[in-house]
């Protein structure tokens, strides 16, 4: 039933049917799991400054910023699986092209191997590839979980992302905890201000400051 709609929506150009809809909250499970989308996030973000420094790919450059762009904004509203299935989807298509601009250009000579750069077009997609698989393991779990489509049991770093904490390791530990300290800023900054848009900051009083002098009229008039 799922393909002949895909299908159909594909045709009239209508990709939303390709995306899973929130219902409700997103799952505690979803939640539980931040830390590896806080990971994930800080090493696209590297990846985007290595390209810019290294490679000077313009190009390639804003479709990381677009990447790592969605994907904060899937992680600040709480994984929402339509936000992080876009941003899924994203990586993937990104994962194919760094790939393909990688392996045409030395298999037909055209690019000569130097080491750091080739350090950075060989990590880039990975950290692309990680997005999408994670993003992939987060829809099937969501799948389960409204009586879903699952797509049997395809899901080559689940156990990885079930059983092994970011935050466990040391190093990790400080990526994921540098996601984490932003996002925090982040929302703390929002909140200012919230609850009157229009809110103003009312200056201290001068101590230093002279009452105005009285006209001579009240002068006068307090004489007499």
């Amino acid at each position: 039933r799922g393909v002949p709609t895909a299908a159909a929506s594909l045709v009239t150009g209508d990709i939303s049917a390709f995306f899973p809809k929130q219902v409700g909250p997103p799952s505690q499970y979803a939640k539980a799991i931040q830390h590896w989308m806080h990971l994930i996030l800080v090493l696209q973000a590297a990846a985007c400054v290595l390209r810019a420094m290294v490679l000077l790919d313009l190009l390639g450059c804003v479709w990381m910023v677009l990447l790592c762009g969605m994907g904060y904004y899937a992680w600040y509203h709480e994984m929402n699986i339509t936000y992080v299935s876009i941003w899924g989807a994203g990586c993937a298509l990104g994962t194919l092209l760094d790939i393909l601009a990688f392996v045409i250009p030395v298999a037909t000579g055209l690019l000569k191997l130097e080491l750091l750069a080739t350090i950075v077009r060989i990590g880039t997609p990975c950290t692309e590839l990680l997005g999408a698989l994670f993003a992939w393991h987060l829809y099937r779990d969501y799948q389960r979980l409204h009586g879903g489509e699952s797509f049997g049991g395809f899901d080559p770093l689940g156990r990885t992302f079930d059983g092994f904490d970011p935050e466990t390791n040391p190093i990790l530990k400080g990526f994921s905890a540098a996601g984490s300290s932003a996002e925090k800023r982040y929302k703390e900054g929002c909140d200012y201000g919230s609850s009157n848009p229009f809110q103003t900051i009312v200056s201290a009083p001068n101590p230093f400051q002279t009452a105005p002098e009285q006209s001579p009229r009240k002068q006068n008039a307090g004489c007499c």
